[in-house]
Order: C-alpha cells, then sequence, then structure tokens
C-alpha cells in the first residue's frame, strides 16, 4: 500500500509532518503509561482514539516512530480495539502497514526538520529512534 497520498493530505491540513503536532491538532489525546511492551498502543474511549507510549521512551527519540506507528493505526484501522484480539494474519498485516506508514512519516519529518531527505538510515534512528529491524520496509 502506498502511503504517500495519506501523508501529503496530513501535511495539507496540519502543515507538519510532527506525529505529536499532528495528534494534537487532531485532538488525539497521547498518554505515558507504564507499560513495556508493545511501546505504544492505541485504545479506544466512546470511539475516540487515545494513544498509549510507553513511560521508557519519553525522553527518547524513539517516541517520535512510536507515535507515527499509533497514529497509522488511528488513520488506516480505526476503530480496531487492540491488535491482540484479531487473527495472527490480522495482526501481522495491520502492524506491517502501520510501520510502513510510521517509516514514511518520519522520513518525511527529516525531510521537514533538516531540509534534506535522509542520506543514511542511521539518521533516521539517530533523530527519530527508527530502529533497525524498520530497514526491510525501505
Amino acid at each position: 500500500m502506498e502511503y504517500s497520498n495519506l501523508i501529503n493530505e496530513l501535511w495539507s491540513k496540519y502543515k507538519t509532518y510532527n506525529p505529536f503536532t499532528i495528534c494534537n491538532q487532531k485532538e488525539i489525546p497521547i498518554e505515558y503509561k507504564g507499560i513495556d511492551k508493545p511501546k505504544g498502543d492505541t485504545v479506544y474511549l466512546f470511539d475516540k482514539p487515545i494513544i498509549l507510549l510507553s513511560d521508557s521512551i519519553s525522553e527518547s527519540s524513539e517516541r517520535y516512530f512510536v507515535c507515527a506507528h499509533e497514529l497509522a493505526h488511528v488513520e488506516l484501522h480505526n476503530g480496531l480495539q487492540s491488535y491482540y484480539t484479531q487473527n495472527h494474519t490480522t495482526c501481522a498485516k495491520t502492524e506491517h502497514e502501520a510501520n510502513l506508514f510510521a517509516l514514511n512519516l518520519c522520513e518525511k519529518f527529516y525531510e521537514e526538520e533538516n531540509g534534506k531527505s535522509p542520506e543514511y538510515f542511521d539518521e533516521l534512528y539517530k533523530q527519530f529512534g527508527v530502529s533497525e529491524d524498520m530497514m526491510e520496509y525501505l
């Protein structure tokens, strides 16, 4: 699936690729909680999403990628309570889609912040905590 159209729509509406700013402007609360695995989750209260992030990443650059990943679930899989309740195939597919969206959003955010595309994957890791296992999505 190609996510550039959705990411461009977000840019057109919010004038940023920063997942925290997008969530703020979409009025999606982000709360840090004492969760370890996964490092993020999206829950719904009265059909409104709330993004939960692990306390362990509150000061880490990784929070950007995890927030972008959870934003992907809101944008692409709105209404799914938790991937734990889905079958394994659906879980793998939704996680793959969220990872791909988050990686693309972080690449665009890097360009926004630095005025150029990242030359090396390491740049995405340092700035946004994109883990090495995401290299397979490039």
